[in-house]
């Protein structure tokens, strides 16, 4: 049987067609693929590369960044006390008491070391209204707008501190944080009331020690609470007090100049706040 030129063109084409087909299944095609699949290999080894180059980077500034991280942890237990044993809180209420003038002390006692809560709190004035006040308040309903108006036009920096007021607000409410503490109760007592003035300033100034500085230079004060304090006047005060200082009925003037042999008498507990500074980072030499 004789094949036409034609046939045999065609024969040729289908075979070669198939050759290349099969070879294009059987290794171009598969090469295509792994080429592919190396793509989205190199891709995550660029994305490990990076993110391994950012840990290089970190791990360089780790020890700096500890050493801030220590720097400021360090700061703020400054302001506390250390854990306190009942012998050393009655040493420091004696040094802050050696601060005052012709105060002696009855009745002192230390509770046992404990913890207390601490949260952010925001002072806010207590606001007394009153007929005549509130008749004279002129701006009627368009006050919360007008307030709005104002608020808008003070300056930015006090505009920030308003809101760090309304943040500190919401803080107050969720924001806890445990510390260890210590109560110390006593009687000071003085022949001056101005000497027990004076004494709680001391107090509230929360420095009994002088040679303890802070980081400013200055003596560091430490978190002290007066938890309670409470005045009881004398019991024998002299005629010419009394009678220099009577006033009229229906007033509320102050007396002023009362004195008495038995002097004056304030209660007090105080309590020392207490946070464990954080040791010192150590690190190991690589050899």
């Amino acid at each position: 049987m004789k094949i036409s030129k034609q046939e045999q063109s065609f024969i040729i084409f289908f075979i070669v067609a198939a050759i290349l087909g099969v070879g294009f299944f059987m290794y171009v095609l598969p090469n295509i693929n792994a080429i592919d699949v190396n793509k989205k290999r190199l891709e995550s080894k660029k994305s490990e590369y990076t993110k391994m180059q950012d840990e290089i980077a970190n791990g360089a500034n780790l020890k700096e960044q500890i050493e801030q991280a220590y720097q400021e942890s360090k700061n703020l237990s400054a302001s506390f006390y250390d854990d306190l044993t009942t012998y050393e809180a009655d040493e420091i209420i004696r040094q802050f008491i050696a601060t005052g003038k012709n105060i002696t002390i009855d009745g002192l006692s230390v509770s046992p070391f404990s913890t207390s809560t601490l949260s952010i709190s925001v002072f806010r004035p207590t606001e007394v209204t009153y007929p005549l006040k509130d008749d004279a308040n002129t701006i009627g309903s368009n006050a919360n707008e007008e307030e709005k108006e104002d608020i808008e036009k003070l300056p930015k920096r006090v505009v920030e501190e308003i809101m760090k007021s309304k943040n500190a607000t919401e803080l107050s409410t969720s924001s806890t944080i445990t510390v260890g503490s210590i109560d110390v109760s006593f009687t000071a007592h003085s022949d001056k009331l101005e000497n027990l003035h004076e004494f709680v300033d001391s107090l509230n100034a929360g420095i009994y020690d002088e040679s303890i500085k802070g980081a400013d230079g200055k003596p560091q004060r430490k978190a002290t609470y007066m938890k309670s304090v409470s005045f009881e006047m004398p019991n024998s005060v002299d005629d010419n007090s009394a009678n220099n200082n009577q006033t009229a009925e229906g007033t509320d003037a102050p007396q002023q100049n009362v004195s008495s042999d038995d002097g004056y008498d304030m209660q007090f507990t105080v309590t020392f706040y207490c946070i464990k500074p954080v040791s010192e980072p150590q690190y190991e030499e690589i050899q």
